[in-house]
């Protein structure tokens, strides 16, 4: 579980390079709420080219883990990320609106090393929070 906390502390503060250090060569990061072209990220050079452009959108948050178990060469855990967008997010413009997102994560750990991760949280819920998409209908 150490080296799922160091891989989130390091990307949490924009450590890219100790982030790399903590991803295992043929690492994969799989998320079906990301556009098409962005659900499976293969490598680390990839992946970190879309956290390179996701932090200017949204510069200053905070991402704490809440919730974290482990079995095998997996650990699951469940953060809490609150921050602005106060830049744009590919196609979609800065609203300067606040947004708290939950995250569930599992990661595959291989030789000490972060090899596979799979993210999911209400992307709709975060697109609304920030004023892209309509409020659900309750």
């Amino acid at each position: 579980m150490a080296i799922v906390r160091a891989s989130h502390a390091a990307l949490a503060s924009g450590d890219f390079d100790g982030f790399k250090a903590v991803l295992a060569p043929n690492y994969v990061r799989h998320c079906q709420a990301m556009p098409p072209g962005f659900q499976e990220l293969e490598g680390t050079d990839e992946f970190l080219a879309f956290i390179q452009e996701f932090k200017p959108a949204v510069p200053e948050y905070e991402d704490t883990i809440t919730q974290m178990i482990a079995q095998g060469d997996k650990v699951a855990y469940v953060s809490t990320m609150k921050g602005i967008q106060t830049g744009p997010m590919g196609d979609l413009p800065a609203t300067g609106r606040e947004f708290t997102l939950v995250d569930i994560i599992i990661q595959r750990l291989e030789d000490g090393k972060v090899a596979e991760t799979w993210v999911s949280w209400d992307n709709v819920a975060f697109l609304s929070q920030l004023g892209h998409l309509p409020p659900p209908v309750s």
